[in-house]
C-alpha cells in the first residue's frame, strides 16, 4: 500500500487528497498542517471581523459539491465563515476528516533516494512520518513576512495581517491605550485591516512605501455583474497575450509577431476601458488620501498589473479614506522604529501605538534546505554549481527575447520609479514544470507535486486541475517531456510573468490568462476544458467551477490513460494513448478578424472619453 502525505489543509491541500482518493482509494494519505483547523487561508484563526471572499458566490467552490446558501450576502459576497464551514463539509463529505492531522508544523523534509522514501520531521514530535508520494500544497500565503525595518525599541504590538482573525488581537487592539495603529501596506488585506480598525474606533496611519503602489481595488459590480466574473471568462484571456496557447490563430492575430500596430493598439484600448471602469467608483481626484491611493499606470494599471489586484469588499471604506478623518494616508519609506513613534527615510516622523504588517508572504519554503530547493524547483538562495548557473542563465537570456519576439505588445512594460521587483532577490525563481512537478531531474521519479504555487483569480477552477494533474503525475499516468524540454518550458514560463506582470517577479502570476492555463494542464490529460454547448457561450459565458464536475472521472474512464502532453508552440501531440472528448467550436480567423475589428473600433472611439474623464 502507498502512502501519500499532503502538507496543507487549504483549498489546494483539501482538493489534492480528495483526487488522488478517487484515483487510487486505496492509498494511506494522511494531511498534515499548522493550524487548528482546516482551511488554510480560511481556518477558523485567520477569519476576522467583516471579512469577505472576493469571489461571488457560485464561484468559489469546487465542482462536485456547491456551497450552501445559509449566511451567503444578498449581493452573493460569501463571509469569511460560510468559506470556513464550505471546506469543513467538504472534508466530511469525501472523508478527509478522518486523515487529518492538524497542529502538526512540518519543520524539515529529507529524500531517500535510494528506498525511494520521503522523511518528514514534525516540530514536538519524536516520531518521523514516512511516504512513497508527498505533495506540497501550502500554497503562496503560508510564511507572513515581516520587512526588515529597525523596531527593537518600539513599545508597542507589531503584529502581521495573518493573526487579525486571533481573539486575543482584537482584544489588544481594543485596549484604550491603542490609539493610533500604523498600517504598512498596500495590498487587499491592508484594506481590510484599515476597515476593521476604524471599526474598532482607531486612526489609522496607512504607510506605503514609494515603487509599485497599493493594489488596484476593483468595485464589487461593473454593470449590475459580479466584478470577480469578468476574469471567469474566455473573452477577457482573449485580450491578454499569453504563453499557453501560441499556436492558436486569435493569439498569431491578436498578439503575436505578425499581429499589426493598430491591432495592439486595440488591445491596449480594451484594457483602458478595463481599468477605467474599474477605477471609476473610487473617485481618487475626491481627495489627499485617494490620490495617494491612485495605480501608478493610469489606464493601464490593470493590465499591467503593477500591484496585486483586489476586489473591495467594503466599499464604504471609500468615503472613510475620503474624509480622512480616521485615516491618513502617507507614500513613504519607513527608516526605523522608536519606543511610539515611526520616522520616514524624508526625516518627517509619525506616533503610533500599535503596527500592523500587511506586507505579503515569504517564499522561502523552510522546510527544505537550500540545496534541496534548488533541485526541486523552489526559490533558493543557492544557485548551484557554475554550469547550473550558466545553463539557466542562458535559458533565461534565450526566453526574455523569444517572449518579446512572439508576444510584441510586451516589449513595452513600463519601469515604476522607485519599484521594488522582489523582497528576495538573491533567490533564484520558481522552476516548476507546469507549476506543479520539478522541472529538474529530481522530477523523473514523480514523487512529489506542489499544488497552489501559481496566484491567480480562479483558484478553485485551477487547483482542481493542477491536482488531477498532479496525481497523474505520481501514479506515472502522465508521461513527462526530457529534462531539457522541460527546463526550456519553465524558462519561457517565467520570461513570460515576468513581461507580463509587474506584480509577477516574487511570485508566478497568471490573473486573466487562468483559462488558457487549464485549457494546458487538461490537454496533457487527454481531457477536454471547453465544456460549454456553443462556440458563443464557450467565448463570452462565465466558467464556474461545478462546468467541470465529473471531470476526474472522465480521467479514470479514458482508454489507456497515459498521456503525454501537447506542444504548446505547434499543438502536435507527441504521444496521447487516452481518447478524451475532443474541443469543439474552432474559431476561424475570419470571424477573428471581425470580432477584433468590432471590438477595437468601438474602443477607439470611446477611449479619448474614458481618459479625459478620468484626468478631470
Amino acid at each position: 500500500m502507498s502512502r501519500v502525505i499532503v502538507i496543507g489543509a487549504g483549498w489546494a491541500g483539501l482538493v489534492a487528497a480528495k483526487t488522488y482518493l478517487e484515483v487510487d482509494p486505496r492509498v494511506e494519505l494522511t494531511i498534515i498542517d499548522n493550524d487548528s483547523t482546516l482551511g488554510g487561508t480560511w481556518s477558523k484563526d485567520r477569519l476576522y471581523q467583516n471579512l469577505l471572499a472576493e469571489a461571488h458566490y457560485g464561484l468559489f467552490e469546487y465542482s462536485d459539491h456547491a456551497m450552501s446558501p445559509d449566511g451567503i450576502q444578498r449581493d452573493g459576497c460569501i463571509p469569511g465563515y460560510a468559506v470556513h464551514r464550505y471546506l469543513d463539509e467538504y472534508a466530511e463529505k469525501f472523508d478527509l476528516k478522518r486523515r487529518l492531522r492538524l497542529s502538526s508544523k512540518v519543520t524539515h523534509v529529507d529524500r531517500d533516494s535510494v528506498n525511494k522514501i520521503w522523511s518528514l520531521r514534525v516540530e514536538n514530535c519524536e516520531d518521523i512520518l514516512l511516504c512513497e508520494k508527498l505533495i506540497i500544497a501550502t500554497g503562496l500565503t503560508s510564511q507572513p513576512f515581516l520587512p526588515d525595518i529597525p523596531r527593537c525599541d518600539f513599545k508597542g504590538e507589531i503584529l502581521h495581517t495573518k493573526v487579525l482573525g486571533l481573539p486575543e488581537t482584537i482584544e489588544r487592539a481594543q485596549k484604550p491605550e491603542v490609539k493610533r495603529v500604523l498600517v504598512y501596506g498596500g495590498s487587499k488585506s491592508a484594506f481590510d485591516a484599515v476597515h476593521l480598525l476604524i471599526r474598532l474606533g482607531k486612526k489609522v496611519e496607512w504607510v506605503i512605501r514609494p515603487g509599485n503602489g497599493p493594489s488596484i481595488m476593483s468595485p464589487l459590480r461593473i454593470f449590475g455583474s459580479p466584478t470577480f466574473r469578468l476574469s471567469n471568462s474566455r473573452c477577457m484571456g482573449l485580450f491578454s497575450p499569453n504563453v499557453f496557447d501560441l499556436s492558436s490563430s486569435w493569439n498569431s492575430f491578436a498578439h503575436g509577431s505578425s499581429s499589426r500596430i493598430i491591432t495592439r493598439k486595440c488591445i491596449k484600448a480594451f484594457w483602458m476601458v478595463i481599468t477605467y471602469l474599474t477605477l471609476r467608483s473610487a473617485n481618487y481626484s475626491k481627495s489627499k488620501n485617494g490620490r495617494l491611493l491612485q495605480p501608478e499606470l493610469g489606464l493601464m494599471s490593470f493590465f499591467w498589473s503593477s500591484a496585486t489586484l483586489g476586489v473591495m469588499t467594503h466599499p464604504e471604506l471609500w468615503e472613510d479614506i475620503h474624509n480622512g478623518d480616521a485615516i491618513t494616508v502617507h507614500r513613504k519609506e519607513i527608516e526605523r522604529m522608536s519606543a511610539t513613534t515611526t520616522q520616514f527615510t524624508d526625516g518627517s516622523t509619525i506616533q503610533n501605538d500599535m503596527v500592523i504588517f500587511a506586507t505579503g508572504w515569504k517564499t522561502e519554503h523552510s522546510i527544505f534546505s537550500n540545496e534541496q530547493r534548488l533541485a526541486y524547483g523552489l526559490p533558493s538562495s543557492h544557485e548551484g554549481d557554475l554550469d547550473c548557473r550558466l545553463k539557466w542563465q542562458k535559458l533565461e537570456d534565450e526566453t526574455e527575447t523569444q517572449v518579446q519576439s512572439l508576444l510584441p505588445l510586451l516589449k513595452e512594460m513600463p519601469t515604476i520609479a522607485g519599484q521594488k521587483r522582489n523582497q528576495s532577490t538573491n533567490t533564484t525563481p520558481y522552476r516548476l514544470y507546469r507549476h506543479i512537478a520539478p522541472a529538474t531531474s529530481v522530477g523523473q521519479d514523480h514523487s512529489i507535486a506542489f499544488i497552489g504555487m501559481l496566484r491567480t483569480t480562479g483558484a478553485p477552477i485551477v487547483f482542481e486541475a493542477q491536482a488531477l494533474w498532479a496525481v497523474a503525475y505520481l501514479t506515472e499516468n502522465l508521461n513527462m517531456p526530457s529534462t531539457k524540454k522541460m527546463e526550456e518550458e519553465v524558462a519561457l514560463t517565467n520570461a513570460w510573468i515576468r513581461r507580463r506582470y509587474i506584480c509577477g517577479h516574487k511570485v508566478p502570476f497568471a490573473l486573466f490568462d487562468f483559462m488558457a492555463y487549464i485549457d494546458l494542464i487538461y490537454k496533457d490529460l487527454g481531457l477536454n476544458s471547453r465544456r460549454k454547448a456553443n462556440l458563443i457561450l464557450e467565448t463570452f459565458g462565465l466558467y464556474e467551477p461545478k462546468d467541470f464536475n465529473g471531470i476526474v472521472s472522465e480521467f479514470l474512464n479514458s482508454s489507456g490513460r497515459k498521456v503525454t502532453g501537447m506542444d504548446r508552440k505547434t499543438g502536435n501531440k507527441s504521444e496521447r494513448i487516452s481518447k478524451g472528448p475532443t474541443a469543439s467550436g474552432l474559431v476561424s480567423l475570419t470571424s477573428i478578424a471581425f470580432f477584433s475589428a468590432l471590438i477595437g473600433s468601438c474602443l477607439a472611439l470611446m477611449i479619448g472619453y474614458f481618459r479625459s474623464k478620468l484626468n478631470a
